[in-house]
């Protein structure tokens, strides 16, 4: 049998590092001699993040006999810790599932514990043509249904299946699985690359079967598996944010070896480095001259009111950003609904939402006055700045008033919408005038006199500059599509985006 982690456990872990956002692990299985009987298996795995390890995943498989009918249940459990920015981050991940031998999903769980954020659990349970799915954040549950169809696998069926039917070289195959961080139905494409040579952790070369996965939740960042003969996954590789993760199969012991100090900052070796841009977040207009090596970068850079993009090469492109500043007064125009809802992240009806909101706008009763008095509030109050914590939702951060740029600007999109006033927030790059380089970034847009208004709490500057460059943007509805996934454009230039500037004043 092969090993496992689960794979997009670790991309949601970086995802949310990365921005001060995160991401899924792998999941991979392997023959442990000292399994307590023939249907049940147990493998262990080390993580490394760069050459640099970071934590370890424990994995069980067995096969159960359920009213006549076997049902395969698997558990993974990763612990990661990671350094951000001089602090560590430590994150938690369990998943448990139960399938047919077919790989059908009949039921999950799936935790992630982020101290001292609260643990956000989602669980599910297929009931007939319905697939029932309770999702739990800062305490709080939320039950949803959604239509199901039978022939949708397990997000563990899709090492079993390279063990039971191994691919060969140039084959290609595609299923649908449902992928519990995200609470949806994804594709995945498995594709047999080549048989090559690849070093093991701690074993010289080995020629192995190298195995392509992608999956349509996050495109773009590949997974690739290295199996042997047997069909056994020996080693997991991807590469993200400019870092490599490598997932490799280890004996129990070697898995729980003590984590060493690391010089290793994720927060800074993600840095983009640029010339000095002068008093960059008072620029009203920048030009950058982008480039993304094998990408298009007018495909990647969204244009939009406070940015435009135009084309120069197939790798290039001339991106002028502009300073959209906050309006004297402003009125309130239509816009979708979702971008005035309480959702699980934007929790607009708790108690503490609403006394921040209350408190931060007084007196004021324009909604351009009370979000130009709440981001400065957000800023101020928020006065414990920690990077310890991927994504807090809003009543979290209510509550504790710590966190980064994901904690300010969640609190103050909930806040905004308290008041009636819409709002999203954006990922994307923000000028570090310390460190003369772009890092990734998280801020707050409200819909005023009908456009979208920067603001940005984390800074606190009455809006912002020319020294944003946006990538997504996310009404973190629950009914949207998946928070993390909007911020995949971040996760695929940052490690390899060049940014020049060109100009600005």
């Amino acid at each position: 049998m092969s090993f496992r982690v689960s794979r997009l456990a670790l991309v949601k872990l970086l995802m949310s590092i990365a921005l001060g956002l995160v991401f899924y692990s792998t999941t991979t299985w392997a023959k442990e001699p000292a399994a307590k009987s023939p249907a049940r298996e147990e493998a262990w795995n080390v993580i490394y993040l760069s050459g640099t390890r970071i934590g370890f995943s424990q994995s069980i498989v067995e096969t159960v006999e359920q009213n006549g009918t076997s049902i395969v249940k698997t558990f993974n459990v990763s612990n990661m810790k990671i350094k951000r920015f001089g602090q560590t981050l430590v994150l938690k991940q369990t998943l448990s599932t139960e399938e047919t031998v077919d790989g059908e999903l009949r039921q999950f769980r799936y935790e992630q514990a982020n101290p001292p954020a609260t643990t956000s659990i989602t669980s599910g349970k297929v009931e007939g043509a319905k697939l029932l799915v309770t999702q739990e954040v800062n305490g709080k549950q939320k039950t949803s249904e959604q239509t199901w169809n039978p022939g949708v696998k397990s997000p563990a069926y899709q090492d079993r299946l390279l063990k039971i039917s191994p691919l060969k070289v140039g084959e290609t195959r595609s299923f649908e699985a449902f992928f519990p961080e995200f609470a949806k139905v994804g594709t995945v494409t498995l594709k047999g690359v080549n048989q090559e040579v690849t070093k093991l952790l701690h074993e010289s070369n080995k020629k192995l079967l190298k195995v392509s996965s992608t999956q349509t939740l996050l495109p773009g960042i590949p997974t690739i598996s290295y199996l042997d003969d047997q069909g056994d996954t020996q080693k997991v590789s991807m590469s993200i944010i400019g870092t490599t993760i490598e997932i490799y199969l280890v004996p129990k012991d070697e898995a729980l070896k003590a984590i060493e100090e690391s010089e290793l900052d994720l927060g800074i070796t993600t840095l983009v480095k640029v010339k000095p841009l002068v008093n960059g977040h008072e620029t009203q207009r920048a030009v950058y001259r982008i480039t993304i090596p094998d990408s298009n970068p007018a495909e990647v850079i969204p244009a939009g009111n406070t940015q435009a993009v135009k084309k120069i090469d197939p790798e290039t492109a001339e991106l002028t950003v502009v300073a959209v500043p906050i309006p004297e007064t402003a009125k309130i125009e239509k816009v979708d609904a979702e971008y005035l809802q309480p959702t699980q992240y934007l929790q607009t009806d708790d108690e503490k939402v609403q006394k921040h909101a209350n408190r931060a706008v007084g007196d004021a009763t324009d909604p351009a006055e009370m979000a130009r008095r709440m981001e400065v509030y957000v800023h101020k109050k928020l006065d414990t700045k920690d990077f310890s914590t991927a994504m807090a939702s809003a009543a979290e951060v209510a509550k504790t008033m710590q966190g980064d740029c994901t904690e300010h600007a969640v609190l103050l999109a909930a806040m905004l919408r308290t008041k009636g006033i819409p709002s999203r927030v954006v990922v994307g790059l923000v000028y570090a005038d310390r460190l003369f380089a772009f890092g990734g970034h998280m801020w707050t847009e409200a819909n005023l006199n009908g456009q979208w208004v920067p603001l940005d709490a984390t800074l606190g500057r009455g809006g912002i500059g020319a020294a944003h460059i946006r990538l997504a943007d996310s009404s973190l509805s629950d009914d949207g599509p998946a928070a993390i996934s909007g911020f995949a454009p971040l996760m695929t230039v940052i490690g390899k985006i060049k940014i020049e500037v060109i100009s600005a004043k």
